[in-house]
């Protein structure tokens, strides 16, 4: 099992949306505050494209959520990555994974909840990598 390094002030934290994304007012100003506070804590915070997005429980098809998940891992600088929300369509991503490049790679950490359970039994059964 391999663990990802603990993060470290100055660290970047990626934000994607594998299901559903945030379209709802109240979400987003969570979400808002969620990524101030982070950023005080001295974190940097970016988000793909696909967070504040949403049709039908659906932040954008599965080939593009998968797409954007691969380019949070494949960034050097991210060192996390955070679901920006659950939902039940998070598996159609899983055909799109590059399971091998995820896991040769450095490891990082993966936070979700709800349907992002199925991204997390992946990364830690298929790719070996301890996630939260």
């Amino acid at each position: 099992m391999k663990y990802p390094e603990s993060l470290k002030v100055g660290d970047t934290i990626g934000i994607t949306a594998p299901s559903a994304g945030i379209i709802k007012e109240d979400k987003i100003l969570k979400l808002e505050y969620a990524e101030r506070n982070l950023e005080k804590l001295g974190y940097k915070c970016i988000e793909t494209n696909n967070v504040r997005t949403d049709e039908y429980g659906r932040s954008s098809s599965g080939e593009i959520r998968a797409k954007e998940f691969m380019e949070l891992w494949k960034n050097p600088n991210v060192k996390s990555i955070i679901a920006a929300d659950g939902g039940e369509f998070e598996p159609e991503i899983l055909d799109y994974l590059d399971l091998n490049e995820i896991k040769e790679s450095n490891p990082k950490w993966f936070q979700g909840y709800s349907d992002n359970t199925n991204l997390g039994f992946v990364l830690t059964t298929k790719c070996d990598i301890a996630t939260i």
